[in-house]
């Protein structure tokens, strides 16, 4: 991987922890007392300090390196899916990453236009309270990787990854009667992703 591509890595992996952690802290699906404020993009974010949380985070963030490792093109989306107490999914924030052109990338040689779109994200997740629906008390969470199948069969085998439960896509249980909201495209020459909120119709029903 070269020395451009390596960066870009780092950057989106800082990203995803950081988003990960601001939607576990905004949608309240851990106590505000387990995160603190730090400062980056130009923003507040809440990161935890809960050490399972944490550990958990870290293999997800894990396989995600190895992934892009292999191959930057072997992940299709990293889903942060939420569930009612029946396991049923009721939201999810999907980092996309396949649904954009080429063509059009904005040329970004100080990172600054991509850490402005960080920012918009951040910003945007810190509101998200006023756009999407409460969710149940009981609330639990899990993240996906989507990617191909030669990738996971590589990645499975990667010792650094073991801890990651790897599932079929189809096994995935899927949101029903969903509404999207768009949150922010990243299109510059360090990242390339599309970030958006599926939620059901039926979570107001269910909290």
């Amino acid at each position: 991987m070269s020395q451009s591509k390596i960066v870009a890595s780092d950057i989106l992996l800082e990203f995803l922890e950081v988003a990960f952690n601001h939607i576990l802290y905004y949608r309240k699906l851990y106590p505000k007392e387990i995160f603190v404020k730090k400062k980056i993009y130009g923003a507040v974010v809440h990161i935890s300090e809960q050490p399972e949380l944490n550990e958990y985070l870290k293999n997800v963030l894990t396989a995600i390196k190895e992934l892009l490792k292999e191959d930057e093109n072997s992940i299709k989306a990293v889903n942060l899916v939420v569930f009612n107490q029946n396991r049923i999914p009721i939201e999810k924030f999907v980092f996309d990453f396949v649904k954009l052109q080429a063509q059009g990338i904005e040329i970004d040689p100080y990172y600054l236009k991509t850490e402005e779109a960080l920012r918009t994200i951040c910003l945007k997740l810190s509101i998200c309270e006023t756009y999407l629906n409460p969710l149940p008390e009981d609330a639990s969470f899990s993240i996906e990787i989507q990617t191909y199948e030669t990738a996971h069969v590589s990645l499975s085998e990667n010792p650094l990854c073991e801890d990651f439960p790897w599932i079929v896509e189809d096994e995935i249980n899927k949101l029903s009667n969903k509404k999207l909201l768009p949150l922010n495209t990243v299109k510059t020459e360090c990242l390339n992703l599309q970030m958006y909120v599926l939620q059901s119709e039926d979570v107001e029903n269910t909290s």
